[in-house]
Parts: structure tokens; C-alpha cells; sequence
């Protein structure tokens, strides 16, 4: 259809420019998010895995996201229900990945928060249009599909980082706890978190990988915090358990079952 090879066109563009501006606004030094949260939270806030763990993760998610809208391009897919009920949603939601960049730059930490609870609700909409886990795909779907759930997982980590950084912004006592216990806190009840997304979304191994590779990230930048680096190494063997335990075919089963 006509429409929806224009539809097709609209959403390739939108996902190409958001991407371009998301990154041309990371690489300003005004708002390298990274080296701000470094300079002003190091030390006071535990949940910011080593640089590295930044540098080589948006490289695939900007990438993939790209890719699969080069995919969603193509005469053979321009009118798939999925992907042109997803579309919007993923078009929203990198316009906002731009914005959030821009407002976390201007280090105006708590205004970032609503920004980001959006981001996260049109990563989950889109996961769910597109049916991730639960339609049976070909190869080449299935492997764009990877880098939105690597997306999606590293949104909720980025989530938890910046409630804890919005509240250290806002001089939060934590209840007379000390940064480290409350580092220790978030990174347990960041392997609760990323259990229940990996059952809650048809058991997608990403969910848990992602989280994984954070916590290592982790262990190296906080070494010598021990409480950090317990809580750290414990979600680290637990979620690579569980993900083994995926792949052994304890989920990897059940992970194409009917919504």
C-alpha cells in the first residue's frame, strides 16, 4: 500500500535524525552525560557502571535501531502490522532520547526524571508491538530485535541511576544510610528488577545479559568499595546463572509462548 510506503519513509527518517541529534548532543562537552554524572556524583551515587560499559553500548542500540529501520524500509515489510504499529512509538521515543540528552546536560538532574519514565513506556509499547518473545520471526528480524531489548534493558538501568542521582541532587538524607548501602540496595533490587522483566517479557535472555554486563562495568569502577563490589558480584552470578539457565533450555522453551 501506498500509505504505508510512505509511512515506511517518514519512520526512517525520524529514527536517522533522532539518532544523529542524540549523538551530536552526547559528544557536546556540555553534555557528555557521562562525564557529568562522573564529576558530579562520583562517589555519592554507585549505580554508574565504568565508562567503557556507555561507550560500547549505545554504539549497538543506535545502531541496531537504525538497521531495523533501514528494514522496516524495504518493499517485503513496509506493510507489517507490527512494525507499522511500533513505528510511532519508537519516533517518539528517540526525539525524547534527544531531549532527555539536552535537559540531563543543562544538569537540571530531577527535571530528566519524567522525561525518562516516558522513554522507558514507548520502549515498552514498542517492545510490545513488535511482539518481541512472542511471534515466531525470521533470522534477520529476530537479530534487530536484539538491540531493542538490549534498549529496553538498559533503560531500566539507566531508570534506577537516575532516581539516585536526582535524589542525591536534591541533598536526600537516605534515611541516614550511607552511599554505599544504598548502592549495595539498588543493585539488589536491580537483579529483582531484571528477573522479573526477563518473565515478564516471554523470557528474553537479553533482559538479564544487559544487566550482567552493567554489573561487571561496576565491579571494575567501584573495587575497592566492598559493599558495592558484594552486591555488584552477587547480581552478576545470579542474572549469568539465570541466563545460563536460559540457554540450557529451562526458558529458552518457553520463550515464543502465546501473549
Amino acid at each position: 500500500m501506498k500509505n504505508n510506503r510512505y509511512s515506511a519513509i517518514v519512520t526512517l527518517v525520524f529514527l536517522i535524525g533522532a539518532t544523529i541529534a542524540a549523538n551530536y548532543l552526547g559528544f557536546r562537552a556540555n553534555t557528555d552525560t557521562g562525564a557529568i554524572a562522573n564529576q558530579t556524583f562520583n562517589d555519592r551515587s554507585y549505580f554508574f557502571p565504568a565508562g567503557y560499559v556507555f561507550t560500547t553500548i549505545w554504539p549497538v542500540i543506535y545502531t541496531g535501531i537504525v538497521a531495523w529501520a533501514i528494514y522496516q524500509v524495504l518493499p517485503a515489510n513496509r506493510d507489517n502490522p507490527r512494525f507499522r504499529a511500533a513505528a510511532p512509538w519508537l519516533i517518539v521515543n528517540l526525539v525524547l532520547n534527544a531531549v532527555w540528552v539536552w535537559v540531563f546536560g543543562m544538569q537540571a538532574f530531577v527535571s530528566t526524571l519524567p522525561i525518562m519514565a516516558v522513554l522507558l513506556y514507548t520502549t515498552v509499547v514498542a517492545y510490545r508491538k513488535l511482539r518481541i518473545g512472542q511471534e515466531a520471526v525470521g533470522r534477520w528480524e529476530r537479530i534487530l530485535q536484539i538491540p531493542i531489548s538490549i534498549y529496553l534493558a538498559w533503560l531500566t538501568v539507566a531508570t534506577v541511576a537516575n532516581v539516585a542521582l536526582a535524589l542525591v541532587a536534591r541533598n536526600w538524607n537516605g534515611f541516614g544510610l550511607s552511599y554505599e548501602v544504598w548502592g549495595l540496595i539498588m543493585l539488589l533490587v536491580g537483579v529483582g528488577l531484571a528477573i522479573f522483566l526477563y518473565r515478564g517479557l516471554g523470557n528474553d535472555v537479553v533482559i538479564p545479559l544487559v544487566y550482567v554486563y552493567a554489573y561487571i562495568g561496576i565491579i571494575v569502577r567501584y573495587p575497592d568499595v566492598p559493599l558495592v563490589l558484594a552486591g555488584a558480584a552477587i547480581g552478576a552470578v545470579a542474572l549469568a546463572a539465570l541466563s545460563a539457565y536460559h540457554f540450557i533450555g529451562g526458558g529458552r522453551d518457553r520463550a515464543l509462548r502465546p501473549a
